[in-house]
């Protein structure tokens, strides 16, 4: 069994890996990290550098914890978490969401939003 984590790096990556690292220890689950890019691009802030994921999964091994990190395939950060969500024995997967206005929905899109409604296991959306 695991816990999926939707990592960014930014304050709401930082609360959901907290909450995901807690959850983890208490369910004594595997912890994953993914990170992709939302934007089909290598310049992405969406992508955390290579040493700061090993940080992530270091921080969950000194908790105790199993963990790898896992870069996205360079698709849609949002279908990669999805995908990830209907693996066998995900127990839930957190994800780090902000306050957007209905303007920025209808413009841009909620993609905690679509990974809240076709996510096949329970998820935990985490404020910063």
């Amino acid at each position: 069994m695991s816990i999926i984590l939707g990592y960014v790096p930014n304050e709401r990556g930082e609360a959901a890996f907290a909450k995901a690292l807690s959850m983890a220890v208490e369910l004594d689950q595997e912890l994953i990290i993914i990170n992709s890019s939302g934007r089909h691009s290598h310049t992405d802030p969406h992508l955390a550098a290579e040493s700061d994921l090993e940080k992530l999964v270091t921080r969950a091994q000194d908790a105790g914890i199993s963990a790898r990190a896992v870069r996205g395939d360079g698709g849609d950060g949002p279908d990669a978490l999805i995908e990830a969500s209907e693996a066998a024995g995900v127990e839930m997967l957190v994800i780090g969401i902000r306050k957007r206005s209905q303007v920025g929905k209808l413009l841009l899109g909620s993609d905690a939003q679509r990974i809240l409604l076709d996510a096949t296991c329970p998820v935990l959306a985490v404020k910063a």
